[in-house]
């Protein structure tokens, strides 16, 4: 990665100790050792370009150069400081500036590794926050069957600046009929599992389709209306979407926008893919929930084996087998309002025959509790690794949380 650069402020140098600077500095090293790349002082119109801007707080006395400088950048502001000099005493006093102003900071002190851990989550989200902006959803048809799961396109793009296109489900058939696919390790990895190669390949000109439409109007996100696909072409989409997720292209089913939103916010912070599914059953007294939905990210589990789709037997669907390990659910709303991200143990992937074709039984830190009461609709979406900080510190400004 870069180097992460910061600004350098102290008090005057003539009523400061000469070796403030050299002391910074071996400071910044220390931390840059921490966090793996260089951290450095830069000049001020190149540090305004920093996705995450850090105030270096090397002494006492700096509390006028960051009132000359605090209005470059947005907030909230992040306050690095040294454990002498003063650094956190002037800090202090900032952040009492910043409250007066209507303004939020945090002060960055203490222990190195810890330091590093919270500049790398509060990167995570300057990335993802940048990035959102601008950002195209595709809808590949509207919501089939479900009754809380359509954005409202004005409010998510108020919150966030990304936009919903909406298409016709007729284009996708259009280009479905053409045929063909980008060949890729992923749909190779599919004709070379034992199942019905025509199956196999009609389902992958439905990833052809999709993907060409995703291309033709500039989007970095879908969802695909996909059980109509059922009755109009007689296959599914859950291998186009399979194939998507794991090519970084965030693709939900059924055409939910307020679960696409989800993913998008999802794998912006995390970098991975996430598997969006049904709650199927839970257990209130273990804390357990077993998911289940008929497509999963082919980059996700460690085998999967091919079968059909779960209500209609028909086409092709993915019954993938996901290590043990943590997880983290998440949903949030379309305004940004409102959001459950917690952390749970995948405990194991089931087969049932009567849930849909991939099945994660888990254990929820925070219980059940959310999702039998204030559920933010169906879908949700989980992802390996433990990110709910991650997920909280996105949402930090809101009041108004599904953990509260």
């Amino acid at each position: 990665m870069e180097k992460l650069g910061v600004l350098f402020l102290m008090g005057p140098t003539d009523c400061n100790d000469p070796h403030i600077p050299a002391y910074g500095q071996e400071f910044l090293n220390s931390l840059g050792k921490e966090l793996g790349r260089e951290v450095a002082c830069v000049p001020q119109e190149e540090w305004k370009k920093e996705q995450l801007p850090i105030f270096f707080i090397a002494s006492g006395g700096a509390e006028p150069g960051f009132k000359k400088a605090f209005r470059d950048v947005k907030p909230p502001y992040v306050l690095l400081t040294v454990p002498a000099y003063n650094s956190l005493a002037a800090a202090m006093e900032i952040m009492g500036f910043l409250e007066g102003e209507g303004e939020k900071g945090e002060i960055l002190h203490g222990d190195l590794a810890d330091i590093a851990h919270r500049i790398r989550v509060l990167e995570r989200v300057a990335a993802a926050k940048s990035r959102m902006a601008g950002m195209r959803l595709g809808a590949i048809g509207k919501p089939s069957g479900l009754i809380s799961s359509e954005a409202n396109a004005e409010k998510l793009q108020q919150a966030s600046g990304m936009q919903i296109v909406d298409l016709e489900l007729q284009e996708l058939i259009e280009e479905y009929h053409k045929g063909g696919y980008e060949e890729n390790d992923y749909t190779r990895a599919l004709k070379a599992q034992r199942y019905d190669a025509a199956e196999v390949e009609a389902a992958l000109n439905v990833y052809g389709a999709v993907e060409r439409m995703v291309v033709r109007h500039n989007l970095q996100a879908v969802t695909v209306r996909c059980f109509d696909l059922l009755g109009l072409i007689h296959t599914t989409g859950c291998l186009a979407l399979a194939i998507l997720n794991a090519k970084g292209i965030p693709a939900a089913c059924e055409g939910d926008t307020k679960s696409l939103i989800s993913m998008v916010v999802s794998f912006l912070l995390t970098g991975q893919p996430s598997f969006m599914a049904n709650p199927s059953c839970m257990d209130p007294e273990k804390g357990e929930i077993i998911f289940a939905h008929c497509t999963l990210p082919l980059n996700m589990p460690d085998r999967y084996t091919l079968t059909t789709h779960f209500e209609s037997g028909i086409g092709v669907a993915v019954s993938g087998d996901v290590p043990a390990g943590p997880v983290t659910v998440f949903k949030c709303n379309d305004a940004m309002t409102r959001f459950y991200a917690g952390d749970a143990q995948l405990m194991e992937s089931l087969h049932r025959g009567d849930l849909c074709r991939t099945q994660m039984r888990l254990v929820l830190k925070d219980g059940t509790d959310y999702f039998a009461h204030r559920p933010i609709s169906n879908h949700h979406m989980i992802v390996r690794g433990a990110w709910a900080e991650v997920f909280e510190e996105f949402f930090a400004p809101l009041q108004n949380s599904a953990r509260q």
